[in-house]
C-alpha cells in the first residue's frame, strides 16, 4: 500500500511539473504551425513571443492567460489578434473565441478589427475570418456588415443554404438592402427557383441605387416560365454594362431563337464583341449557332424544346 501511495505521489509531482502539457487533439498542429506572427520594435513583442511559445509547447492555460493580457495591454496590435484567434482555431476552440471577442465589445469603426479582417483576407485564412465574423456579428454595429460578409463567403463557395440565412437576417431588418436581394437573386438562379426569382427581381427594380443591373433576373425568370415576349423585353430595356456579360447574351441568344425561325443578331453582336474584347473566347459562328450550317440542328433542337 505504501509503495502504491508513493507512486501516485510520483507521477502527481511530474504531471504538476509539466503544467498543462498534455495530450490533446490538434497538438501536432499546434507544434508545427507556421502562421503564428512573430512582432519587433513593438510594445507586445515580449508577451507575443511568449504566447507563441507556450502555444507550441502546448501550455495551454498558460498560453491562453499570456494572449488575453497581451491584448488588454496592447489592443491595437493586429498580429497578437490574429495569433490568439491562431491559438483557438487551431485547438477548436471557437465559442470561447467567439466569447472573449463579445466581451470586448470592439467598436464598429475599430480601425483594429477592420485591420485583422483585411488580413485575413489577403493571407487567405478564410475559415478564421468566418469564426471572427461569426463572433463580431454578436456586438452592436457589427451585425450588418458581419451577415453580409459571411453570407458573400457561402454564396461564393456554394453553400446557398448558409448565404440564403445570413442575407435573410438582413432583409429582416432592412427589407430592401439592396446587396442581399441581389444575393438572394442569385441563389434562385443557382436553385431554379423562377417565381421566387421575379419576386426579387421586382424588389431589385424599386430598390436598385447603385447597380441597375436587375434586368437579368426577369428576362432568366420569363425565359425559363416560358414567357418569352416578355423575356425579350427586358432583354432589350437593359444597360449596355448588362447587355455585354455572357450570361445575359446566352439567355437573349436563346430567346430570338424560340421565337424566330431566322433570327437576326445584329443587336447581340456588338454586345458579344465587347465580351471577346474582356477575354471571352467562344468563336462568332459557335455563339450564334444560325451563323454556320452546322448549327441549324442547334437551333431546331432549340426550337422545338421551347415550342
Amino acid at each position: 500500500m505504501k509503495f502504491r501511495i508513493l507512486n501516485i505521489l510520483y507521477f502527481s509531482f511530474i504531471l504538476f511539473q509539466l503544467g498543462c502539457r498534455y495530450p490533446i487533439a490538434k497538438q501536432d498542429e499546434l507544434e508545427s504551425d507556421s502562421l503564428f506572427l512573430e512582432i519587433t520594435g513593438s510594445p507586445a513583442t515580449d508577451c507575443n513571443a511568449e504566447g507563441i511559445k507556450l502555444s507550441k509547447a502546448i501550455q495551454l492555460d498558460q498560453a491562453e492567460v499570456v494572449w488575453d493580457k497581451c491584448i488588454q495591454t496592447n489592443p491595437n496590435e493586429v498580429a497578437v489578434h490574429l495569433n490568439r484567434l491562431r491559438f483557438y482555431f487551431l485547438l477548436d476552440e471557437y465559442e470561447l473565441f467567439k466569447q472573449k471577442v463579445s466581451k470586448e465589445a470592439p467598436s464598429r469603426s475599430s480601425v483594429t478589427y477592420t485591420s485583422v479582417l483585411k488580413e485575413l483576407e489577403v493571407r487567405l485564412r478564410n475559415e478564421e475570418r468566418v469564426i471572427l465574423l461569426d463572433a463580431l456579428s454578436r456586438v452592436k454595429g457589427w451585425e450588418l456588415y458581419s451577415y453580409e460578409e459571411l453570407a458573400n463567403y457561402y454564396l461564393q463557395t456554394g453553400n446557398f443554404a448558409y448565404a440564403e440565412g445570413y442575407f435573410n437576417q438582413i432583409l429582416e431588418v432592412v427589407p430592401f438592402h439592396e446587396n442581399a436581394l441581389y444575393g438572394m437573386a442569385e441563389i434562385q438562379v443557382q436553385k431554379s427557383n423562377w417565381y421566387s426569382l421575379l419576386d426579387y427581381a421586382k424588389s431589385l427594380e424599386v430598390a436598385a441605387k447603385k447597380n441597375k443591373e436587375f434586368h437579368f433576373y426577369y428576362l432568366k425568370a420569363n425565359f425559363e416560365l416560358g414567357r418569352y415576349e416578355e423575356a425579350l423585353k427586358w432583354a432589350e430595356s437593359a444597360p449596355s454594362s448588362e447587355k455585354s456579360q455572357i450570361s445575359f447574351l446566352e439567355v437573349w441568344r436563346d430567346t430570338l431563337l424560340v421565337l424566330k425561325d431566322y433570327p437576326r443578331w445584329d443587336h447581340l453582336l456588338p454586345y458579344y464583341r465587347k465580351a471577346v474584347e474582356n477575354g471571352y473566347a467562344v468563336p462568332e459562328s459557335a455563339f450564334f449557332p444560325t451563323l454556320s450550317k452546322e448549327g441549324k440542328d442547334v437551333r431546331k433542337a432549340s426550337r422545338s424544346g421551347r415550342s
